[in-house]
């Protein structure tokens, strides 16, 4: 392996049919991040090549590799898990999406293996991406069975943070996946993430309501008053810095969420309406409490526009920029 300094940044590529290259491309046209990082794209090295050349995106030159002792400092490297350069911009088509999935999961194990520092991670299309061999609603679900562990989505923006309660679920089942139990892990999970990911001491976690109006003393239901209410009191007599539930309607109406560190959504919506309507475009997906690091842009596979060369690339870039700092973070350097 390539005795190096840099930071070894590994890139899963999404699905081909989508924008997931294009904006590895774009961010990866941005000279100034290759003067501490190593990128690995884990892919078919004429998939990037054929359809870098469509786009006329220009980087440093393609590296192929078969393993880490091939690695380039100098170039942007092709780690080639398969051949199979098929694509067609804006098509549903399960055999060119698996091509993304076999890209994810041979990242994962490499960064699990301590061969990339940070793993980036470019949107999958969760129908398409369902099959016999992964049987997951996404990338965070994969993360969860592969490290026996339950992370955190974590929306990331220079404007605030909103972490999930509960994640990729229907409505119907929100409330029977909350229990007290859930509220501490997560929230606990959440410090320990700004601890040592943001280096964040004593953060202020702001928690927002299951019910509309906090259930209005149980007049829309109960869920807040039984759940979120006695756990948090419980955490903050243990001195955590607890403050809610907040009802969602009016939280985000005026400037008071930015006096937190954090915010707690009970479930994905709640929590990703807000975030994108004030940051879409510029936001990161970071799963907390991982091994590793892993983020993702805020957006998905984009299949309305691939191919047309317009996709932003500014949130794959955050993605990227937010991976380094939580590094650096990790490893103290400030």
């Amino acid at each position: 392996m390539l005795n190096s300094k840099k930071i070894n940044v590994g890139i899963s590529i999404g699905d081909p049919n989508g924008i997931g290259i294009e904006v590895i491309l774009k961010a990866l046209s941005n000279c100034n991040l290759h003067k501490e990082c190593n990128f690995i794209i884990y892919s078919s090295y004429d998939l990037i090549d054929m359809q870098q050349k469509y786009l006329k995106i220009t980087t440093l030159p393609l590296n192929r590799i078969k393993d880490f002792n091939n690695l380039s400092n100098s170039k942007i490297n092709i780690k080639e898990i398969f051949t199979d350069s098929n694509f067609k911009y804006g098509e549903h088509d399960k055999e060119v999406s698996a091509n993304g999935i076999l890209s994810f999961k041979h990242a994962v194990k490499d960064a699990s293996q301590n061969k990339i520092d940070l793993l980036v991670t470019s949107p999958i299309n969760k129908e398409l991406s369902y099959s016999s061999s992964f049987k997951f609603s996404g990338h965070t679900d994969y993360l969860k069975n592969f490290f026996n562990t339950d992370p955190l989505m974590l929306m990331v923006s220079e404007k605030f943070r909103i972490g999930l309660l509960t994640e990729h679920i229907p409505l119907k089942k929100i409330v029977n996946e909350i229990s007290a139990e859930k509220i501490t892990q997560k929230i606990k999970t959440l410090k320990t993430t700004l601890n040592n990911d943001f280096l964040i001491n004593d953060p202020k976690v702001a928690v927002l309501s299951i019910n509309p109006h906090v259930g209005d003393n149980g007049v829309i239901g109960d869920d807040d008053q039984n759940l979120l209410i006695p756990t948090i009191s419980k955490l903050n007599n243990a001195k955590h810095l607890i403050f809610g539930p907040f009802s969602a309607d009016t939280f985000f109406s005026n400037d008071n969420y930015k006096k937190y560190d954090v915010i707690l959504a009970a479930y994905h919506d709640q929590g990703l309406i807000p975030f994108k309507t004030l940051t879409f475009g510029r936001g990161v997906n970071y799963t907390a409490g991982l091994p590793i690091i892993r983020t993702s842009p805020d957006h998905g596979t984009g299949f309305d526009i691939a191919g047309k060369g317009i996709a932003n690339s500014s949130s794959f870039l955050n993605a990227i920029k937010l991976g380094l700092d939580i590094f650096r973070s990790r490893n103290l350097i400030v």
